[in-house]
């Protein structure tokens, strides 16, 4: 006759309060200076790609936004507009780029520009849009990594295997 084998459980995510607690600062970090917050975490090759890639879209961005003018004027990077939701939601996704966003604002959006004139301005605003995007989403990642929910969308013998300790 076979014992049967035992149910292997793994830990629950952490809840609520606890969640913020241990969450608070890597998610921060991460919105601050972009590859921070998978640092804190010790995930530093995760941080490093992250971050490379990051200077490279704001770069590539700064430079096409830049060049991109017609007759010196610039414009492309989205900014909040009240009353007008989504030049507002264009500027909540660039926004992720973190506390850069308010050079990039300040030279390349805002009142005194006018909409994107070449395709040069619109590859430019598309980089630094996707830049922040992209934080956003390792912002997302990064509370599941910390709270422990990550584990829960592996399939289920994968999850088995974690909690065997494989």
């Amino acid at each position: 006759m076979s014992e049967p084998t035992p149910t292997l459980r793994l830990p629950m995510p952490l809840r609520r309060k606890k969640a913020i607690q241990a969450a608070w600062k890597p998610l921060l970090f991460q919105w601050l200076v972009p590859g921070a917050g998978y640092w804190m975490i010790g995930e530093k090759g995760r941080a490093k790609i992250f971050f490379g890639v990051w200077v490279l879209f704001c770069l590539l961005a700064a430079f096409q936004l830049q060049h991109g003018a017609v007759d010196g004027v610039k414009g492309g990077v989205f900014v909040p507009v009240a009353g007008a939701w989504l030049p507002t939601l264009g500027a909540f996704g660039t926004l992720g780029i973190g506390p850069v966003y308010g050079a990039f604002a300040w030279a390349f959006g805002g009142a005194g520009t006018e909409p994107v004139r070449t395709l040069t301005q619109e590859y430019g605003a598309t980089y630094v849009m996707v830049a922040g995007l992209l934080n956003w989403l390792c912002c997302f990642d990064l509370w599941d990594r910390v709270t422990g929910r990550w584990v829960f969308r592996l399939p289920k013998d994968e999850q088995e295997k974690i909690a065997r300790g494989e």
